[in-house]
């Protein structure tokens, strides 16, 4: 659990990373230029909670281990999305994919938000 909760204390800046990520994606997009896509596993979250928090994934309570597997879904399902965007001569899909990913984006802030309420509630 210790690993959970560091990673949930440290939400704020993993979240403002993704937003940043985001951003220069679309500026790569609009210069067409070249991005560097990262796994779900390099970016730093990934690499955070797959070193500290899915390892334990079978000691949490069953609405938390079920809340961190929708995380995960989601966070992979961002990079895997954002890698087949063509920054250099992007497409009409290329967009509608950018809009997938910030869809996606928004989808698992709320569910990290959500974790972070239900592990932390009695801890402020």
């Amino acid at each position: 659990m210790v690993g959970l909760l560091n990673l949930l204390r440290e939400l704020d800046i993993y979240i403002s990373q993704h937003a940043i990520y985001i951003s220069k994606l679309e500026r790569a997009i609009s210069n067409k230029e070249p991005f560097e896509h990262k796994t779900c596993k390099d970016c730093a979250f990934g690499k955070k909670f797959y070193q500290e928090v899915y390892p334990s994934l079978g000691e949490y309570e069953e609405e938390i281990r079920s809340i961190i597997l929708d995380i995960e879904k989601l966070h992979c399902e961002f990079h895997n999305i954002a890698s087949e965007i063509n920054t250099q001569n992007p497409s009409e899909e290329d967009l509608s994919k950018l809009n997938s990913v910030k869809e996606l984006s928004t989808d698992l802030f709320q569910r990290l938000l959500s974790l972070k309420r239900f592990v932390l509630k009695g801890e402020d």
